[in-house]
């Protein structure tokens, strides 16, 4: 191999390698990540389009989620994820508390969920979607979130997903204007769904991973994702219980005289 010298004669150090570009530490893809989560939930928001909007941002979470765990595994992809949901619900609060008529017809039933959530914060009655009022509705967003992620790579679990936030967002951001009270924000961030969805959110990411690696092995999840499936498990289970014991409390401490 050729060695270049400097002018002294002394043999010139090899250059150091060029870093690798990771688009999974690039600001510059999470602000992508953003962008098409004001586009897939915005547009269809406004134009009260309630099977148009959870389609698209089922299809946005999924490929970006992907394209993270190809390109950077499971801690980037968990993130991904994370960065669309929250930016998610915190859009589709604030619209539907600017906006709550275009919203509400953006939302399956949002009439009778709106009517529902305000009758459950000065009634106590049953919220509408909950477990005790719709306990099959929830056993079939489970499986739903399971056996959709595991088989269409996380499109169909995806979609279950985002309505369960679109659901919870369109509760605070009705809620919060609905009573005019300054806590009703924390009622409506009811801490029982919260988990729920952060533990369908784990299972997402999971689960997307055996058709978009080709790796159907269970043992190679057990031992290197044990933990993600544990705090996932926990927070879906934890939540369902605190579902049944937990909103009567919650909503004697917060909802509005």
């Amino acid at each position: 191999m050729e060695q270049y010298t400097n002018h002294h004669g002394q043999p010139t150090p090899p250059a150091p390698p060029a870093p690798v570009y990771d688009l999974t530490r690039d600001p510059l893809f999470y602000g992508t990540v953003v962008f098409f989560v004001l586009l897939t939930t915005a547009v269809p928001a406004l134009m009260g389009q309630p099977n148009f909007m959870p389609v698209v941002q089922a299809l946005g979470l999924t490929v970006f989620t992907a394209i993270a765990m190809r390109r950077g595994g499971i801690d980037p992809a968990l993130r991904v994820a994370a960065v669309w949901l929250v930016a998610q619900g915190l859009l589709l609060i604030l619209l539907t508390w600017l906006l709550p008529t275009q919203i509400e017809k953006a939302i399956h039933d949002g009439f009778l969920v709106r009517t529902g959530l305000v009758e459950w914060a000065y009634t106590g009655s049953p919220a509408p979607g909950s477990l005790l009022a719709a306990p099959l509705a929830r056993l079939g967003e489970i499986v739903g979130i399971v056996l959709g992620s595991l088989a269409t790579v996380g499109l169909a679990g995806g979609w279950f997903l985002v309505k369960g936030v679109n659901l919870l967002a369109f509760g605070v951001g009705t809620l919060w204007r609905e009573t005019d009270a300054p806590l009703s924000i924390l009622l409506g961030l009811a801490p029982w769904r919260l988990a729920q969805l952060a533990g369908y959110g784990g299972i997402f990411v999971l689960l997307i991973q055996p058709l978009l690696l080709n790796n159907w092995n269970p043992a190679h999840y057990l031992s290197t994702q044990r933990r993600l499936i544990l705090v996932s498990l926990a927070l879906v289970v934890g939540g369902l219980i605190a579902e049944l014991f937990l909103p009567g409390l919650w909503r004697a401490a917060l909802a509005p005289s």
